[in-house]
């Protein structure tokens, strides 16, 4: 795949949408040079994203580790999060039954990945001061196990974990996630279960728990795991099923011993081992088979996904999903504003797009427009200059323009 070829999913770069193809970064920006940079993944289901909080939380503290100052707010970036997935919803094949609706399905879920990096300076290792950090997001349906893997469990292979010593970042710098995971890849197994001496680690892209005579334990939090998410929801979920929980450090030996063994990821959510190294997980009758404790984790899980879906349908919406309020609180009206609309290349979508510009603002003039082919060619951005009179008048153009069966969205 070339960035020609790349699918048409909206992100975000430095305060503007866009689509993959059209995203651009300066070859001299330090996440390029030396992966100075630090990502979330925020799951979303049924359009909701699901614990930003705690992915806010994270990201922050990796942001203070790097010395990154962080360059948006928390409402912004909460805000920019559910642009990104609305914007998805609204382009994707997801099955329209699920649209706007608080139904938890796996053809639902989407995810946002977000990238902050230091931003574009000469090349040198010092951090150089007062640079702009660049900001990148995009969002996407979400690819989780299958229902046969969520069946039968999913074999893993273990390693010696080679990766440096801050691991507790999550760090854009990933060649040892990416040579971990390959180890894997190579003999088809699901996941690297990675061990610094004796201890467990982690897998390459995912935290590994253990089930010991009912408990859930996993290792204990510190430079060398990054505490994952589902740490404390699985927690959470284990102190309101009357599960056993703790946190310390894990031998090969138990690892080995373990009655059931967990994977848990964003994608992943919660998903039993029932392999490793070619050997069945547990022991007796149940040896190979994900196990009840894994099952309780995981109904649990869908039990707290059905909940932050809830609470977002029944929160008041603050502002139009697909009007950028970011940059409407600092509007004077009236003033000129510039919007972009992206549909189908066609003269037809430039006609229709105009004509709804015209019937919000009377003064509007066709000769303004401008017009910008995506790099494959089959989409059209349309950038129309609007004299914007009031907060409400913006609102219902976006309505209408992203509504409109021609358009994928409007920006």
């Amino acid at each position: 795949m070339t960035a020609s070829n790349l699918p048409d999913l909206p992100c975000y770069l430095n305060g503007d949408f866009t689509v993959l193809s059209e995203a651009k970064v300066s070859v001299m920006d330090r996440g390029f040079i030396f992966g100075d940079g630090i990502y979330e993944v925020v799951p979303a289901y049924a359009g909701a994203p699901f614990r930003f909080d705690d992915h806010f939380a994270r990201m922050e503290r990796g942001l203070a580790e790097l010395r990154i100052t962080n360059p948006m707010t928390k409402p912004e970036w909460r805000e920019m999060v559910q642009a990104l997935i609305s914007k998805l919803i609204a382009s994707s094949p997801i099955d329209p039954a699920t649209k706007g609706q608080n139904v938890i399905k796996t053809d639902a879920a989407q995810l946002v990945y977000i990238q902050i990096t230091r931003g574009v300076a000469m090349r040198d290792h010092a951090m150089p001061k007062d640079i702009t950090p660049t900001v990148f997001a995009f969002a996407n349906v979400m690819k989780p196990p299958t229902a046969q893997q969520r069946a039968q469990g999913v074999a893993c292979v273990s390693a010696d974990d080679f990766r440096w010593a801050k691991a507790h970042i999550k760090s854009t710098s990933l060649l040892g996630a990416v040579m971990s995971r390959q180890i894997s890849a190579d003999v088809g197994a699901m996941e690297t279960v990675m061990f610094r001496g004796d201890c467990l680690s982690e897998a390459a892209a995912s935290n590994v728990w253990i089930v010991k005579d009912g408990s859930v334990i996993g290792p204990k939090k510190n430079n060398l795991v990054l505490e994952g998410i589902r740490y404390g929801l699985i927690e959470q979920i284990c102190k309101q099923q009357g599960i056993g929980f703790e946190l310390r450090d894990i031998s090969r030996a138990e690892v080995l011993a373990a009655d059931e063994m967990l994977l848990s990821s964003a994608t992943k959510e919660v998903l039993a081992i029932t392999e490793l190294d070619g050997k069945p997980v547990g022991t007796g009758a149940h040896a190979g088979q994900p196990g009840p404790v894994g099952a309780a984790l995981f109904a649990g899980y869908q039990a707290q996904k059905l909940a932050s879906a809830e609470a977002v349908a029944a929160a008041p919406a603050a502002v139009p999903a697909e009007a950028p309020a970011s940059r409407e609180t600092l509007l004077e009206f009236p003033c000129a504003y510039p919007l972009k609309v992206l549909g189908a290349k066609s003269d037809e979508f430039v006609r229709a797009v105009s004509h709804i510009a015209a019937q919000f603002d009377p003064k509007f003039d066709a000769q303004t427009v401008t017009l910008r082919e995506s790099s494959k060619g089959s989409y059209l951005a349309v950038t129309l200059n609007i004299e914007a009179t009031s907060k409400d008048q913006l609102d219902e153009l976006y309505r209408t323009l992203s509504t409109h069966p021609m358009v994928k969205w409007a920006l």
